[in-house]
């Protein structure tokens, strides 16, 4: 078994064999020890120490200032064989506060992020299995200090944990069609009182046509799901969803699609009003001129009105362009689920895929060129807050990165509106009667600029610039949130970084503003 390592500048750095634990899902633990997972395991510890001064370490609007000591274990898992694909990542930061009697702060933070694909039966039994672990805000009228780069606050800013597994089946009926029956089950929890805890049962299958109808091609969806919450004295209780769709594709040439939907949509949440369910259609086209270019558009109605949706995305030699919007009917438990749209990892695994092959040794590449460069897990990073709430949500994003030969740029804009769809009751616990209505309809509005200059072989500059404003359209009121920081790093030998810091943040509603200025020093080490 060969293991390597591979450092932020794309070095390969050889290592000597490591034994790497199990998953822990039995299913895919199993697939592991089978004869015929051969495949090179890829186990990367890590370690990094550094020191923080704030001046305003728990984000308030009377600042407090203080040192904070982070050590930060960390380790990444990598697996990709005939029977099992799996990565994970993981790290713990430990702080330790040099005035201890400063209030707003934790003690310590974790997060967590695994996947795994594995194939029980050839050609017949898989089973996918996802677990997250996370720091999230709250609400998007309070600290932002994820986002902006203070995780030590703890006044907005808490734990949420996901986990999902999903066996499927898939059979092939010849040339003529292809099934898919598959269940999931899922687990969404919090440290957050009042958002409810819940697990979900999902089923669904679907039949597509094979390559018999390759002019004509149809589909048939439908599926069922069910949210229960985890607490007996969870407010909103259980909650249920359908969906059933047709569709049709007429491949009108080999780089043009045209496509119609049609099919009915059922939510038993407590309408505001309005309806729940419907019958839905939508109408569209797929255009795919060459392999750098993709582009697919929708219009159509479901039962909360008119529904759009755009997918589009551009790869020239260095840089690639996205676009996208989309509308649907979701929650805030729906959306921890969901990968975000344009996420950092899987755009700049396109760019860096033209000049690294191997997808492990380019996945380690892309992570810890996004450590280096401080940038966030997504690139347009709307912030899903924390609600118990069905609402209709209107998002749209849009992302440039460009890579040249000492630089790497990456420009983001994006625009979400969420409308409320069920009853306020089921946040009551949560935000309270004075302030429920902040979330009944809110719209947020950002952009960032993330600049990373190669010095030298060894040194480099990162700079990221961040602007965000939060509406709520039935309270009449907004913030403003600004954050800006500026970095220096420097690779000392092949497994030991180090870096310096500055950072400023300004936010906050009403008479409830504060201002952040820090530094700070990290060395990071690889084994």
């Amino acid at each position: 078994m060969t293991i390597t390592t591979v450092n932020w500048l794309g070095r390969a750095v050889p290592r000597a064999p490591r034994l790497a634990p199990a998953p822990a899902a039995v299913a895919l633990a199993l697939l592991a020890l089978s004869p015929a997972c051969r495949a090179d395991w890829k186990f990367i510890p890590q370690f990094s120490l550094s020191e923080t001064y704030s001046d305003n370490i728990a984000l308030r609007p009377v600042a407090q200032e203080n040192w904070v000591t982070t050590l930060s274990p960390a380790f990444s898992l990598d697996n990709k064989g005939p029977r099992l694909d799996l990565h994970a990542t993981y790290s713990k930061q430990f702080y330790e506060y040099a005035d201890k009697a400063v209030g707003g702060t934790q003690h310590g933070t974790q997060n967590l992020s695994a996947e795994a694909k594995g194939k029980l039966i050839e050609e017949l039994l898989f089973v996918d299995a996802t677990a997250n672990i996370s720091q999230q805000n709250v609400s998007i009228f309070g600290a932002l200090s994820p986002t902006a780069g203070n995780s030590f606050a703890t006044d907005n800013f808490v734990e949420v944990k996901t986990a999902r597994v999903s066996p499927y089946f898939k059979h092939r009926f010849g040339p003529y069609a292809n099934a898919e029956l598959r269940y999931a089950y899922d687990r969404v929890t919090s440290s957050k009182s009042g958002l409810n805890n819940s697990t979900g049962d999902t089923y669904s299958l679907s039949i597509n046509s094979g390559t018999a109808f390759r002019q004509l091609g149809w589909g048939l969806q439908a599926s069922k799901s069910k949210q229960q919450g985890l607490a007996t004295t969870a407010v909103g209780g259980s909650s249920t969803s359908e969906n059933a769709s047709a569709n049709l594709r007429w491949l009108a040439s080999a780089q043009f699609n045209l496509t119609a939907q049609a099919g009915y949509d059922s939510f038993d949440y407590q309408a505001l009003g309005g309806r729940n369910s419907g019958a839905a259609w939508e109408v569209g086209m797929e255009w795919q001129p060459s392999t750098r270019t993709h582009v697919k558009a929708s219009a159509g109605r479901h039962f909360y009105g008119n529904s759009y949706l755009l997918e589009a995305q551009y790869r020239a030699r260095a840089s690639i362009w996205t676009l996208n919007y989309n509308d649907a009917v979701t929650s805030t438990r729906q959306q921890f689920l969901l990968p975000s749209t344009i996420d950092t990892f899987t755009t700049l695994d396109r760019m860096f895929s033209s000049t690294i092959a191997d997808p492990v040794a380019r996945r380690q590449v892309v992570e810890a060129y996004i450590q280096a460069a401080g940038l966030p897990s997504s690139l347009a990073n709307n912030i899903n807050y924390f609600s118990n709430r069905y609402f209709l949500q209107k998002q749209f994003q849009a992302a440039l990165v460009m890579n040249g030969a000492h630089a790497t740029t990456v420009l983001t804009l994006q625009d979400m509106r969420r409308n409320a769809l069920s009853s306020a009751v089921v946040d009551s616990n949560l935000l309270g009667s004075s302030l429920s209505q902040l979330n009944e309809n809110t719209s947020q509005t950002g952009a960032n600029a993330t600049l990373t200059w190669r010095l030298t072989s060894r040194d480099g500059l990162r700079a990221t610039a961040d602007v965000s404003r939060m509406r709520s359209l039935s309270a009449h009121t907004s913030n403003l949130n600004r954050s800006i920081r500026v970095g220096l790093t420097r690779q000392l030998q092949p497994k030991l970084s180090a870096a310096i810091d500055l950072r400023r943040i300004k936010g906050g509603l009403g008479i409830a503003q504060y201002t952040e200025n820090a530094v700070s020093a990290t060395l990071n080490k690889q084994f």
